[in-house]
């Protein structure tokens, strides 16, 4: 019996609603034609035609459905692709626009520094004020008031064209393994700003250049009339005080935040700020030392202003000095005095809070800010030999890398933050394979004992005197002794603070030559002769406030005496 198939087109929402080829009732049952009876195939052909009239009347709702379907499916696929997607964008708006990223927070001060100063910005921008306290010329301490530029974005304007400047502080993950100033390969890169423009309106490689250009202009130009007439004198603590971790900002050129141009004061000039003199005049002249260690500080002024005649003789335009003695000689006050008379940046290490790793980075930063002075104060409290004491018996001493058996590290100490640092480290920073040209550096201990002779001590002749060039040239090229005053030094500082009281003076003088082998150090002795003046002002003051009143009375009387009379 031959079999009856056919086709018919139909409409029926059978899955997605879609228009397609549906079998017609006699060739859905033209199989089973010969298995079951015929009033059951009745029946089930009526059951199967009801279902198609029903999906027919059910058509919208079938459509809704199919509709959402469609929707998830479509979100689905551009969730999965998004990162293809926006890629794809940003090459089609790349054709027109450029947009560079800044990977470097020196470039970063650099450029916003630059375009501050010299592009006209937009001035509907989102504004970031602040205030800080900040030490001033005239001895005061107070809160100094600012706009902050680089935090947030701004357009500039390049003739006619404008373009963005934006802070993104992003990361995003490196594209290849290369360690480019980064702690590991293949980590992730930190943009600190990015830069966006129309192709052909902005020359970047010439801003950046000339930006940077700019900032190494504003550090070099120390010899300049115009920076002359500035004070280079700043403190830096290093590492950072948390106090001052936002006051420096973090800039790369070793100027103060105040002096970056990416700050604009609103009740102060540059000039105005900055640690006071603390003596009136020399604040080298003010302090009494020997004649043998005034001569070398002659030694260090010529120093300051001769780098070309280093260079001429190949002499290393570094200098090193160790200053040992008792405490209260002067050790500290001379490197303070030595920044102040020089006009030089001093920067104060606390070797005890430093990794090898931090070390490292801190004395090639100073670099940028040369002439400078670079004071380690206490080394003794550091290190006894090549022993590094300051974190034995911390508690994170036990987390830190450990020797093996053979004596090698487990790991790379260097780059472990919590490692203390090592004796061959500092060693190398002072004079390694790179030269630190133009640092002056001071190192002051209590006890010599404790200080390793690679790092320099004082060395004798045959004869057994003890001069000055250490054993250890070019990390200490002189060791200095700072220790108990002599009576000539100490007349000289009595004749400073007791000259304008003779009596007190005489006294003071009668005193030193009646104890010529007192030792006392030169804070011990000021203090001494600070009393008596101090009693001796006092003195004065009350004097003078009791016989003013009897002052007052005279001059009353004698202008009584002396005015005309009129008679009624």
């Amino acid at each position: 019996m031959p079999r009856m198939i056919g086709v018919d087109h139909a409409n029926h929402a059978l899955t997605f609603g879609l228009t397609g080829v549906v079998p017609t009732v006699p060739e859905i049952f033209s199989p089973f034609a010969n298995l079951f009876p015929v009033r059951s195939l009745y029946f089930f052909r009526e059951g199967v035609l009801r279902f198609f009239v029903q999906m027919e009347e059910m058509d919208g709702t079938f459509m809704d459905f199919k509709n959402l379907l469609m929707g998830g499916a479509l979100l689905g696929v551009l969730a999965a692709c998004w990162e293809q997607i926006k890629a794809l964008g940003w090459r089609i708006v790349g054709l027109l626009i450029r947009r560079i990223e800044i990977p470097s927070e020196a470039a970063h001060q650099a450029l916003i520094a630059y375009l501050v100063t010299h592009y006209k910005r937009w001035g509907n921008y989102d504004r970031l004020y602040g205030a800080d306290f900040e030490h001033m010329r005239d001895g005061r301490y107070g809160l100094v008031s600012y706009e902050q530029f680089g935090n947030r974005a701004l357009i500039f304007w390049n003739g006619w064209f404008p373009f963005l400047f934006s802070n993104s502080q992003e990361k995003k993950s490196a594209q290849n393994n290369q360690q480019q100033n980064y702690p590991t390969s293949g980590g992730p890169i930190r943009i600190f700003s990015t830069v966006t423009f129309l192709r052909g309106t902005l020359d970047f490689e010439k801003l950046l250049r000339e930006a940077c250009e700019e900032s190494n202009r504003l550090t070099w130009e120390v010899n300049s009339a115009q920076e002359q007439a500035k004070n280079r004198f700043a403190i830096h603590h290093v590492p950072a005080r948390e106090q001052a971790e936002d006051d420096w900002d973090g800039s790369t050129n070793g100027l103060p935040w105040y002096r970056q141009r990416y700050y604009r004061l609103l009740s102060h000039t540059p000039d105005q700020l900055g640690k006071a003199p603390t003596h009136e005049g020399s604040a080298l002249g003010n302090l009494i030392f020997p004649k043998r260690v005034t001569e070398l500080i002659r030694e260090i002024e010529l120093w300051r202003s001769n780098r070309d005649w280093y260079r001429s003789k190949g002499i290393p335009w570094k200098r090193g000095w160790l200053l040992y003695g008792p405490p209260g000689t002067g050790k500290t006050a001379l490197a303070r005095a030595f920044a102040e008379d020089l006009n030089m940046p001093i920067y104060v290490f606390n070797l005890a809070q430093m990794s090898n790793n931090e070390l490292m980075k801190a004395w090639t930063d100073m670099q940028v800010n040369v002439p400078c002075i670079a004071l380690i104060e206490d080394i003794d409290n550091v290190f006894h030999g090549r022993e590094n004491i300051a974190r034995k018996n911390s508690p994170l001493s036990f987390f830190l890398p450990k020797r093996s058996h053979d004596g090698e590290q487990d790991n790379d100490r260097s780059r472990d933050s919590f490692s203390p640092l090592t004796f061959d480290c500092l060693l190398n920073c002072l004079d390694g394979v790179e030269r630190s040209d133009g640092i002056f550096t001071i190192i002051t201990t209590n006890d010599i004992s404790k200080i390793d002779p690679a790092l320099g001590q004082p060395r004798k002749l045959p004869d057994g005197t003890q001069e000055f060039i250490s054993t250890r040239p070019g990390r200490i090229d002189k060791a200095v002794e700072l220790t108990y005053m002599e009576p000539e030094d100490k007349k000289r500082m009595a004749a400073r603070i007791l000259g304008e009281f003779e009596q007190a003076h005489l006294e003071m003088l009668a005193f030193i030559d009646r104890y010529p082998d007192l030792q006392e150090t030169p804070a011990q002795f000021q203090e001494r002769c600070g009393q008596i003046a101090l009693a001796c002002f006092w003195k004065q003051k009350q004097e003078r406030e009791l016989d003013l009143p009897k002052l007052q009375r005279l001059e009353s009387s004698e202008e009584s005496k002396t005015a005309p009379r009129y008679h009624l």
